[in-house]
């Protein structure tokens, strides 16, 4: 630590009246923040806020910030706030800077840090400038504020809107994470989904914020002044020390440049001697920026329709695009780009290695890591600060693109020896990835399925058992669909959860559908109950509504058990012209059996029939028991 200064208590004015001022970033003409809060009045260019560096310094008091607990509050000082008493605080910040031991042993990186900003009180870095922001906004005596989001900013503003006591107007792009949404509506936001990209909902909003005299939150200059607040904690949880690198995931832009700016401020106070590169990251789908950057570019090019997991970094036109770039410049930084897949595989690897579960944007380092290390970028002993930005929970269906629902067992003993003796966890567990690559050359065998599970899980199946799984296969192809390792995955899985089925009293063979688009749908199914061969057939508003009523006739017919459909749920597992369907059915019975049935086909039929198989036998299982 630096010697101590003189303390003040209050926030000392410059001789205009103010101890600071905001400034247009492009033609540096000065605001004052009753004109704009959001860009300049002239050129149209963003705002930052300046300060008097003398007058800071003669009001810190040095000893009670090194003795002071970490949070975001405790730089009340550095924040352009003038009345304290009206700050409006979820106790943000303070957030743990963990070292990755485990991932800095696999990529052979002695000191790699992950700031866990997803420990924020609506899971994700944006309440740090959500706290400056809304304060400015109570401050301004704002009857409104109005708001654009990919999601985790509408969940931010929302809630401190609500302690505000100040409506929150969100306009965010259709299809936004239920996670965030549900925050969001929680926190009592007005929520409108625009049929469009984050660039159409920042605009919509400025246009609404002018019209009706709302305050306008977002990727701006109060914002950016409470999230730099990040860099203040990395240099206090290094002991006084900044990093050698920052690593950070990219949108707007906005949240990069705050950090950069909160190392800039520690180093004009003296409290740190050199300041760290940033490594710019973006999802391949919304590259706006790093591109750019390796290019020493100071302009970038919107992505007019941003394609990507990564939903909170989907800034088609990113509002801070120019200053990030001129702060990756400055601080001799660069971007790296990573896919969707290889961000969402770096969340599981965070994950299974340091316990933290992270959206698929804040997984974004880990990702950009990877690549490096890879590459050999970094020195062992470099300290690298990755910036884990938002919680898992904000999106966790993502994350669910490369991990299968785990398995149902029935409460037996021998279908837990059956788990353990199959792996069923370890196949589970492999990354799935390959969506579109052949996994076997030609027809499949039994000694490629074989050899499969010997190489990759160690697992040798017994012949009935690959049969089954061959058998599977073969209908895959029969559809003309070429097996990826996603889709064998898949088959090995459905395979080894029908154990849990001691006898099929209900075997569909095949079946028949007419379907029209004005005319109902008219199928006929051939099947075995209990060994009996038999036809069935029926009338229904859609093909699998005609199917499941001739099922259901055939079964009534030969006294089965009666069955309710609860559930009916399709989802695309792999997208394309011969994408793969999964459809998960729930059924129960009289006696208020439950069971759920899941099934894998190219035909959204096929997995729909095979899904009804699997859920009707175990229901008639379950009322032997």
């Amino acid at each position: 630590m630096p010697v101590k200064t003189k303390a003040t208590s209050a926030p000392h004015k410059q001789k205009n009246g103010e101890f600071y001022h905001l400034e247009c970033f492009d033609c540096k003409r000065a605001h004052n923040e009753s004109e704009s809060v959001t860009s300049c009045t002239k050129c149209g260019g963003p705002l930052i806020a300046k300060y008097d560096f003398d007058l800071i310094k003669s009001r810190i008091n040095l000893f009670e910030l090194e003795q002071s607990p970490i949070s975001a509050r405790k730089y009340l000082n550095f924040y352009p706030i003038k009345n304290f008493e009206k700050v409006i605080s979820l106790r943000e910040g303070g957030t743990p800077l963990i070292r990755a031991r485990n991932l800095g042993k696999k990529y052979g990186l002695n000191k790699l840090y992950l700031k866990n900003e997803g420990a924020n009180p609506t899971g994700v870095f944006k309440d740090r400038g959500t706290m400056v922001e809304v304060t400015k906004a109570v401050e301004l005596g704002a009857k409104a504020i109005c708001v654009a989001s990919t999601g985790n900013m509408a969940a931010s503003v929302a809630a401190y809107s609500s302690i505000a006591g100040i409506p929150c107007y969100v306009l965010v792009p259709e299809g936004t994470p239920i996670g965030k949404l549900s925050q969001a509506l929680s926190y009592n936001a007005r929520i409108i989904q625009v049929r469009g990209t984050y660039s159409d909902c920042a605009n919509l909003a400025e246009k609404m914020a002018k019209k009706h005299n709302f305050y306008l939150a977002g990727d701006y200059v109060f914002r950016r002044e409470g999230q730099k607040s990040q860099a203040y904690e990395i240099v206090e949880q290094l002991f006084w020390k900044s990093p050698d690198y920052i690593v950070v995931p990219i949108g707007c832009g906005t949240n990069c440049s705050a950090i950069w700016q909160g190392f800039l401020d520690f180093k004009e106070l003296g409290l740190i001697d050199k300041l760290p590169k940033i490594i710019a990251v973006q999802p391949e789908g919304c590259n706006t920026i790093v591109n750019q950057a390796n290019k020493k570019r100071l302009k970038f090019t919107a992505v007019q329709k941003p394609q990507t997991v990564c939903s909170a970094v989907a800034a088609g036109y990113p509002v801070d695009g120019h200053i990030v770039l001129k702060t990756i410049k400055d601080s001799g930084g660069f971007g790296v780009e990573v896919t969707d897949i290889e961000a969402l595989k770096a969340g599981q690897s965070m994950a299974k290695n340091e316990g933290i579960f992270a959206e698929p944007s804040g997984a974004l380092p880990i990702a950009a890591i990877k690549k490096l290390a890879e590459k050999n970028f970094f020195k062992p002993d470099d300290t690298i600060v990755t910036i884990i930005t938002g919680n898992g929970l904000k999106d966790p269906i993502s994350a669910l693109k490369i991990l299968p629902d785990p398995p149902s067992i029935e409460p037996d003993m021998d279908e837990i020896d059956n788990y353990l003796k199959y792996k069923i966890y370890q196949i589970r567990g492999a990354e799935i990835g390959g969506g579109k690559i052949s996994l076997f050359k030609g027809k499949v065998t039994a000694k490629q399925i074989e050899d499969f599970m010997k190489k990759e899980f160690d697992i040798k199946l017994n012949k009935k058992i690959v049969q089954k799984i061959l058998d599977e296969a073969r209908n895959f192809e029969q559809k003309g669909k070429t097996i990826t390792r996603s889709d064998f995955q898949n088959i090995i899985e459905e395979t080894l959860s029908d154990l849990s089925v001691k006898k099929k009293i209900l075997e569909i063979e095949n079946f028949e559908v007419v379907n029209s688009k004005i005319k109902q749908a008219n199928a006929t199914v051939f099947a075995k109950y209990d060994g009996k061969k038999m036809t069935s057939n029926s009338k229904g508003v859609g093909p699998f509504d005609a199917i499941i009523k001739a099922m259901k006739k055939l079964i009534k017919g030969q006294g089965g058990i009666n069955v309710t459909l609860e559930d009916y749920n399709v989802e695309i597992a792999q997208g394309g012209t011969d994408a793969v369907v999964k459809v998960t059915i729930v059924f129960t019975d009289n006696k208020k059996n439950k069971v759920i049935a899941n099934a894998t086909s190219p035909d959204i039929i096929v997995a729909s029939v095979n899904a009804f198989e699997k859920a009707y036998n175990l229901l008639w299982w379950k009322n032997q028991a």
